[in-house]
């Protein structure tokens, strides 16, 4: 690895100041300014001395430094092999108190809007107002208000696992990620922290689901500015708890803006805790009752499930039983749970349904409004293909493939000879919509399309431009294939795919310092124009790189686009300035956020946590250079070697058959 620091006056740059540098057995005694940490990792793992000369990080590179002085960091990556563990202490908000379509003009009454915040806490659990004083809470901006006379209190509950309701799911402050993770890899609650301003009494609790109290704290509030007051936790002492409460004393006059708990991680390298916090995300929104993925983790279980996320999960936890997260029989349990799951489902012409309920009577049946899809049949079939097919689970992989084989596509053709989107709720009537748009989502359709048994005509767009220069159109088909990695131009369209894919991923780096230079999306690197929920979680949002006026970043596209990458570091250095923005806490990725890092949306969802867990995964094994198992799983089964061929045939022979156990395509 070499480093190289360049003056170059852009925005965005990282900013030098005094720190002490140790390498080994060697010490600067004066330094350089201001050393920023991602810098400071670079430089350690360099293991020279740096002194005030200001000598050279590399004998033919160079530096003269001045105070205050602005540098670019250029570093040529190998593989890490062994990255030094890490372990630092991070703030979770349980519940910043962001508004919904905020209205100024001061105070305003609760009972002028049902709920002005977002429905869910930042840990995607439910929350409500608690106290014979409820009629005192208010709202200003950003804040929630009490105003408690005295003989009065009021206050709110937090549910920290789950929905309050949820009795089985606690919050383990020892271990606070899903239970299925193991121990080596769980962070702990170290602290707490409430942010107020006013006068009065804030007592905080934290309660067991049978309210006794566990933990509390009177936290005296007095000042016109807000302030924040940290407490430390003892996590061994709280151990498990389902609720955290505060409530205003009587007299009370304050505004509080959040409440926040201190999160340890585990001694993992950072590369893998970029994974583990991604997973993490994703199991929270698994529901082992029902074998499927709630949509997002603040809903109930059977009220609305993920089918395309639920294989995400599958391929997911088959990658944490890999790297040690979670145990193997774990993951192939689960897996054959959700097989069994989605083989009971309704389906149309062998389509899964997108969204699923279960009934009263415990069967899942399609939502109400909602469709069979096409792409996210694909999505699911891949990834739960992938996952059977790297734990070796060979009747896994036979189920899964008949039931690809299943699927007729013949009558959603259109004349034209692209597949429609799916089919109606009712199971007959085919949508209106084609996939025709060159990309991603197109090519798995055309991929699962290649693993039934009757395949139609498969066609794309050939003009190489993604729709609106959406950042996930361009990535989610190497999710799960290595082949677009290939610059040869592809069989069906003609098209280069890393040349177009690498092409949006700079046009993605250079909109807001091009667009909205002064923006801090700009200054600290943020990209991602890409699908969503839209601000404050109103609806789906669309944004892309090929749009004007774009304000809304989806996180999700910095990971899935993450290996095209020629350095992984700088990714990770990007993740550590969302993590210093609390863009990138403990319990994952925020859903979006504004250009102006003004707001932001925390949801757990499931379909984005998903595409960042197998993302973060890809930036993994290249950082350290090892075996990519969803890729070698990709190359080495026979289906997706089949739908694979579509777009890359062996360049010796046509295609040759072999058997649907995982056998690797051998050209002829």
């Amino acid at each position: 690895m070499k480093l190289g620091l360049n003056t170059i006056p852009k925005p965005g740059l990282l900013r030098l100041g005094w720190r002490s540098l140790t390498f080994r057995s060697m010490t600067a005694d004066r330094s350089v300014p201001n050393l920023n940490e991602a810098l400071w990792r670079h430089v350690a793992r360099l293991g020279v001395l740096l002194g005030m000369g200001f000598g050279s990080l590399v004998a033919q590179d160079a530096l003269q430094l001045g105070s205050g002085s602005s540098f670019a960091v250029r570093v040529d990556f190998s593989p890490e092999t062994n990255p030094p563990v890490e372990t630092h202490r991070v703030l979770q908000p349980v519940h910043q108190y962001l508004n919904v379509d905020p209205m100024g003009g001061g105070r305003q009454k609760i009972e002028r809007k049902m709920n002005p915040f977002l429905a869910y806490t930042h840990l995607g659990t439910d929350f409500g107002f608690i106290g014979a004083g409820e009629g005192g809470l208010g709202w200003e901006v950003g804040t929630v208000c009490v105003s408690m006379p005295p003989g009065y209190w009021g206050g709110m509950w937090h549910s920290l696992a789950g929905l309050g309701d949820d009795r089985d799911l606690n919050l383990d402050f020892r271990a606070c990620y899903p239970s299925q993770i193991k121990a080596k890899y769980q962070p702990q609650i170290v602290g707490f922290e409430l942010a107020a301003r006013g006068k009065g009494v804030i007592k905080v609790e934290i309660k067991s689901v049978h309210q006794e109290i566990l933990w509390f704290r009177n936290i005296e509030v007095e000042s016109h500015d807000l302030r924040t007051t940290p407490v430390p936790l003892n996590p061994v002492e709280i151990g498990s708890a389902k609720f955290l409460n505060w409530v205003a004393e009587p007299g009370t006059d304050a505004c509080l803006n959040s409440v926040n708990f201190v999160v340890k991680t585990p001694d993992v390298p950072f590369d893998e805790y970029v994974f583990l916090s991604c997973y993490a995300k994703l199991a929270r929104c698994y529901s082992s009752k029902t074998g499927l993925m709630r949509d997002r983790a603040h809903v109930p279980a059977g009220s609305f499930d993920n089918i395309p996320a639920t294989g995400l999960y599958a391929l997911g936890t088959a990658l944490a039983a890999r790297l040690g997260i979670v145990d193997k029989v774990y993951a192939l349990e689960t897996m054959r749970h959700i097989h069994e799951v989605m083989e009971k489902l309704p389906k149309a012409s062998g389509l899964l349904p997108h969204f699923t309920r279960q009934r009263d009577d415990g069967v899942n049946v399609i939502l109400p409004g909602t469709e069979f899809s096409v792409v996210d049949t694909s999505i699911y079939y891949n990834a739960m293909l992938l996952a059977a097919q790297i734990l070796g689970d060979k009747a896994l992989i036979e189920g899964v493939a008949r039931a690809l084989r299943r699927i007729t596509l013949g009558d959603l053709v259109d004349s034209a000879g692209f597949i429609r989107h799916g089919l109606r709720e009712d199971g007959t009537t085919p949508l209106p919509g084609v996939w025709r748009d060159w990309g991603g989502e197109t090519a798995l359709v055309l991929a699962m399309a290649a693993m039934t048994e009757q395949p139609p005509l498969l066609r794309m767009d050939p003009s190489g431009r993604i729709h609106d220069g959406t950042g996930f159109i361009a990535e989610v088909q190497s999710l799960f294939y290595p082949d677009f990695d290939n610059s040869r131009p592809d069989a069906v369209s003609g098209q280069n795919w890393p040349k177009t894919r690498l092409a949006l991923l700079h046009k993605q780096k250079d909109y807001f310092p091009t667009f909205w230079p002064g923006s801090k999306a700009a200054m600290i690197g943020l990209y991602g124009l890409s699908a969503g929920e839209a601000r404050y979680g109103t609806g789906y949002s669309v944004g892309g790189a090929s749009l004007p006026n774009q304000t809304i970043i989806h996180p999700h596209y910095i990971l899935i686009s993450s290996a095209l990458a020629s350095n992984p570091n700088d990714v990770h250095d990007l993740l550590r300035r969302m993590e210093d923005n609390h863009l990138f806490p403990p319990w994952g990725l925020v859903e979006n956020v504004t250009k102006d890092v003004n707001s932001y949306l925390p949801m757990q969802g499931a379909l984005n946590a998903g595409f960042e867990s197998i993302g973060a995964y890809h930036l993994l094994a290249k950082h350290r250079g090892m075996k990519n198992d969803v890729y070698e799983a990709s190359r080495a089964n026979f289906d997706t070697r089949k739908a694979a061929a579509v777009f890359y045939p062996p360049e010796t022979s046509s295609f040759a058959g072999g058997s649907s156990e995982g056998s690797p395509l051998s050209p002829r």
